[in-house]
């Protein structure tokens, strides 16, 4: 079936960005991509999130103390602009909708914070229900930076994935912390120090719930752990993301990490390697076998995601300024399908 795809991108000189907004594209059954349609936003809608409906989109704007929601026009598909926020924080990254979707979750890296956005009847963004700040962000240097806010499958806990100082290899005070949400409060239940996880960038749920994986940037490794029914999450496996031959001095970081929706397969990105790490996944242990390597076709891969039927993979290619769009095999390879989409520094695709 055809569906809709949202790109949001940086726009700024200091991020040496090309972007113009956030595209509107149109998806045809057999996956190609056509532009419908630019929509012009504050500075850099580098991350973008639905509520809970899908009837509304909203974006955190890195670099800056903004959030912004939109409305999707049901009729043409495209968001039209409802208002935005400021918030108490810097450098939002990450956001998603509260389990009620009465909130949207944000996670400011550049000032170690995460902050609740009440969402207002029209679908707009208004008041600050709640905030937490993470230890170590007392003084100057931000040492404990959340940079993924992802409640599990159930709903249940919210995981919160915290780097450490970006210029230096000092872990985060914290590494990964589960939180519940009720009645607008932030309630931390447990946490994983940073030591052994240092710069923990994003996480993705294995579909069962049972097993989640976190993505190591700095050290290019993924940390697979068993979520338990009480909030608890316990590693068990640790794999490294790039090839035994990758001996590249450049800088090498992974980017983002992504579970198949059958739960049989995993992906991560690496930038600098410019390519996507494959695994499949052992269905009764959740452990990680490695299947190879395909290159991304572009240059840093900061953002990939999989389509709403399980049928495509997609690279976004930051300083090459395309997406790259994958068949996802039976056997999990990721074969480029041909479908290259041209446009300026994307960071963040949504479909619906």
């Amino acid at each position: 079936m055809s569906s809709y795809a949202y790109v949001g991108c940086r726009t700024t000189r200091e991020r040496n960005a090309c972007g113009n907004g956030i595209e509107v594209y149109h998806i045809d059954e057999s996956g190609k991509w056509s532009h419908l349609s630019t929509v012009r936003t504050p500075d850099n809608p580098s991350y973008l999130s639905y509520d809970k409906t899908g009837k509304f989109l909203y974006a955190v704007h890195g670099d800056t103390h903004f959030a912004s929601a939109y409305h999707i026009n049901e009729k043409t598909y495209i968001p039209e602009y409802i208002n935005t926020v400021e918030l108490p924080g810097s450098n939002p990254v990450f956001l998603v909708p509260s389990p009620n979707n009465e909130d949207m979750i944000i996670a400011c890296l550049g000032s170690g914070n995460i902050v609740a956005v009440q969402r207002t009847p029209e679908g707009g963004l208004g008041n600050i229900a709640a905030e937490y700040m993470f230890p170590g962000n007392d003084g100057i240097d931000k040492k404990t930076c959340p940079h993924q806010v992802l409640f599990d499958p159930g709903d249940k806990y919210l995981i919160v994935s915290l780097k450490g100082i970006k210029k230096t290899t000092i872990p985060a005070e914290e590494g990964l912390d589960v939180f519940t949400y009720h009645n607008q409060v932030f309630n931390k239940i447990f946490s994983i120090k940073g030591r052994n996880f240092d710069h923990c960038r994003q996480v993705a749920f294995h579909p069962n719930n049972k097993y989640f994986y976190l993505l190591n940037e700095l050290q290019s490794k993924v940390v697979a752990l068993k979520l338990e029914l009480t909030g608890k999450a316990i590693p068990f496996q640790v794999v490294e993301t790039l090839p035994d031959d990758c001996v590249d001095t450049g800088r090498l970081l992974a980017g983002t990490v992504n579970c198949s929706r059958d739960g049989k397969h995993l992906f991560a990105s690496n930038r600098g390697h410019d390519s996507i790490a494959m695994f499949d996944i052992e269905q009764e242990t959740g452990r990680l076998v490695h299947t190879g390597w395909v290159e991304t076709q572009g240059k840093k891969p900061r953002f990939t995601c999989i389509d709403p039927e399980n049928r495509y993979f997609y690279a976004a290619n930051e300083e090459s300024h395309n997406i790259v769009q994958f068949s996802i095999e039976n056997a999990g390879n990721l074969v480029p399908t041909g479908e290259v989409i041209k446009t300026g520094s994307p960071t963040c695709i949504v479909m619906q």
